[in-house]
Order: structure tokens, then sequence, then C-alpha cells
């Protein structure tokens, strides 16, 4: 895996997915001290900001002592990011951000963090669906090609390739899925029998609503498992891409700069990979509720080179308090609801959640696939993709709905589109707000 060996953290994960909490928080705990230490040490903005609230490293005495540390927001992070990075350089990558909320930024990732959070968390994932190294896989990624148009974008575009196909990974670049590409891509794949496709939400929905107009038979590519990640999923893509491949959907829940932090296992339970992070779902700033919908809250115990400390990652998630029927111990959410900036605003002040688009066309099985656009506080525009015509009274029917809750400024215009633009990540923004 690019030069690091991460099988011994993979075995220690699959040893510690069964371990009851108190042990797991006792090895947390120890995690926490030492990175705690080092951020007080070598990292100036914790430094810094510690100093003024007279706290230090001697102070963590359990893992709730962190509680009444400052929340650091996406906008912190990038406004002071060469404060955040540790004057004692551990070994480490750069990689940039996907930009969901419309911002990449390049990351400083410790290798042990990529190990752990990133390679380690998504091979447990996979074995529970029987995947291993070595297995036959397909993905529906970037960077796949280059697109700098730069010779070093080329070069590391063949280095990305060539590792690809020595982990027997067929890719199909998301960037290009006309249908010609699908086409090929799809005898590729049918070829190569992978047993998990993984995927990029958008360019997964995209990828087999192209088999359905071509009228290829999905299910002849042998795929057991199609894991989504990166974006959101409505429910009604997540049963469309299940039928077209006659197999289960999986989500994968993370982010660049903290790795993979959750993963759905055969029971339908979110699993958080909960050994390397603290983990703090916040309602109004309190703790929230099992069901209750919450923002998700990070520390990262292993990346010494950039930490997060109570990093926002900026999410909306359901935490549960059910005991999955699969007997890991690891803590389970319900739902990755979206994130924070997948709303719009109302004339009267009111902030709408993407949600409430997702529930409406959840309710009609013709709508696989929606956009809206806020223009401006009193102009709301909505694309909806699907296979059949959408009668005018299903249009209408939703636009009333879409009225009612905004309030009777608001003009909504709603129709049917063939397809809906991709952002320069090969990502499918579904919220587009141009208020500033």
């Amino acid at each position: 895996m690019r030069g690091w060996d991460y099988r011994s953290a993979l075995s220690q994960l699959e040893e510690s997915q069964w371990l009851p909490l108190e042990v797991v928080k006792k090895q947390r705990l120890k995690l926490l001290k030492k990175l705690i230490t080092h951020c007080y040490a070598n990292v100036p903005y914790y430094r810094t900001q510690w100093e003024n609230i007279s706290f230090s490293p001697e102070d963590i005495q359990n893992e709730e002592d962190i509680f009444c540390l400052p929340i650091i927001s996406k906008d912190t992070l990038r406004e002071h990011y060469n404060s955040f990075l540790s004057e004692i350089t551990p070994d480490y990558e750069i990689w940039k951000t996907s930009g969901s909320t419309g911002k990449p930024f390049p990351f400083c990732l410790d290798k042990n963090t990529i190990i752990y959070n990133t390679f380690g968390n998504l091979a447990r994932g996979k074995r529970w669906w029987g995947g291993e190294e070595g297995n036959p896989e397909g993905m529906i990624w970037s960077g796949v090609s280059d697109v700098s148009g730069t010779l070093t974008g080329h070069l590391e575009a063949i280095k990305r390739r060539l590792s690809w196909e020595l982990k027997n990974i067929k890719l199909i670049d998301v960037y290009s899925l006309d249908l010609l590409s699908i086409q090929k891509g799809y005898e590729a794949f049918q070829k190569h029998q992978p047993l998990l496709l993984r995927s990029i939400s958008s360019g997964l929905y995209r990828f087999c609503a192209g088999l359905e107009q071509l009228g290829l038979d999905g299910k002849k590519m042998g795929v057991k498992g199609a894991i989504f990640t990166g974006e959101g999923f409505p429910e009604s893509q997540r049963k469309f891409v299940e039928r077209v491949l006659g197999c289960p959907t999986i989500c994968e829940y993370g982010c660049t700069e903290l790795g993979v932090i959750g993963f759905e296992c055969r029971h339908k339970s979110i699993h958080l990979s909960h050994e390397n992070y603290i983990l703090e779902f916040l309602k109004d700033g309190r703790p929230a509720q099992a069901g209750e919908t919450a923002e998700l809250v990070v520390t990262n115990l292993r990346n010494y080179a950039s930490p997060l400390i109570r990093y926002a990652v900026g999410d909306f998630v359901v935490p549960s308090a059910r005991v999955c029927e699969c007997g890991r111990t690891l803590p389970i959410i319900e739902h990755v609801q979206g994130r924070l900036h997948d709303s719009v605003i109302t004339p009267d002040g009111r902030t709408i959640h993407g949600l409430f688009f997702t529930h409406l066309f959840d309710k009609y099985d013709q709508v696989h696939q929606f956009r809206v656009v806020q223009e401006d506080i009193v102009h709301l525009t909505i694309e909806l993709v699907s296979f059949e015509h959408i009668n005018g009274f299903v249009l209408n029917d939703l636009k009333n709905a879409v009225e009612k809750q905004f309030g009777p400024q608001v003009v909504v215009n709603i129709s049917q589109v063939s397809s809906i633009p991709t952002s320069a990540r090969g990502k499918t923004p579904w919220i587009i707000s141009k208020i500033s």
C-alpha cells in the first residue's frame, strides 16, 4: 500500500472490534495522553490556545477532560493551518481533501494515521463482506487520469494506476461516465468479476443509471457488495443500485483528514472505528441522546503531523444505543444525515436542511436523482432525473409541498432533466446555495 504495511494494524483492529468498551477506553486514554503531550510541546496552535485557558497535559485524567477545549471548525483549520503543523515532523504524506464543502485543500497526514485509520479501517470493513487483499475488486474513482495537465500530475496518475493494478483492482474514471465509457467499464468489470465495487456515491449511481439506459445486466458483473462513500446517498438511489447490481449497498463513512470513521456490516449497522478516535455527538452544544440528530466532533489519536483535537467534521449523524447482531462492540450510528452546509435559507430566516428534499423525493419511486439550487432568498430551482416521464401532476404536487415549506414569497421552478453535472472532483452536489 504505497510503500507501507498495514497488516499489523489490521490484526489489532480485528481483535479490538470484539473488546469490551472499558478495555478500549483504557487503550484510548493512553493514546490521548501521549497525543496531548505532543500537541502542547510541538504544535503552535494548541500550545497558544491551551496556555490562554491554563490547560496542560497533566489535566488529562480521562477522555472527558478534553471536552473543555475549543471545538476546531473547518474554517479555523484552514485559516490557521500552518500553526496546526507539528514542529517535530513525523513521517507523513500530503493528501488533498475532496472538497465536498466546495473548498478542497492539501492536508498533512502522519503515515501512522494512514495505516490505521485509512487502510486498516477500510480493510477491516471489507472483510466483513468477504473482501481480502488481492481479491478482484472494482472502483469508480477519481485520480485514474490526470486532470492537471502537468508532467507531475501525469506521472502520479500512472503510479496510481500501476498500484491499483498490482492490488487486482479494476478502475473506471469517475470523471468519464458517458455511455460509451460505461459500456467499456461494464465489459471490463464483467471480465474481472469484482467481489466488491467501491465508488464515490454519485459515480455509483451514474454508472448504474448508464447500465439501465444501455439495457445491460449489472448482475453479470458478479458484484457481491457495492461500497459507496464521499457523499450522501438517498434511499431511492440505494434501492436503484441494489436492483441493477443485484447486491447490497454498503456505507463507508469518513473524510480525507480523518480516514475511514465508519463502515456498514451485514446487519445494516454503521459501526464506528472507535479504537483510534474519540467521538462526540453534540446537539445544540450538549451531548446528544441516542436517536437525536447530532453534529459529529472527532479527535484523531493517531495523527501527529497535523493533529485534530475536537474537530467538527461538518456532518449530521444519528447515534444509536442498540447492540448489533453481528456481536461487534463497535458503537453504531443509524444514519449519516448529511453535511451541515447542505441547507437552504427561507425569507423568514429559517434554515431548511437538504434532508427535507431527500425525504420528500423518496416518496416518489420515479425520482432517482435531484439537485436543488437556491439562486437567491426567493428563488429555488429544482432539477429531477428519472428514466421515465414525470407527469405534470407529480411535479405540481412536489412544487406545492416545497412552497408550503418555504412560504409564499419563494418562487419554485421544478423540472425534469436528463442529467445533473458533476463537480471538478467527480461528485454531484445535491444542494447548492448561492447565498453567502
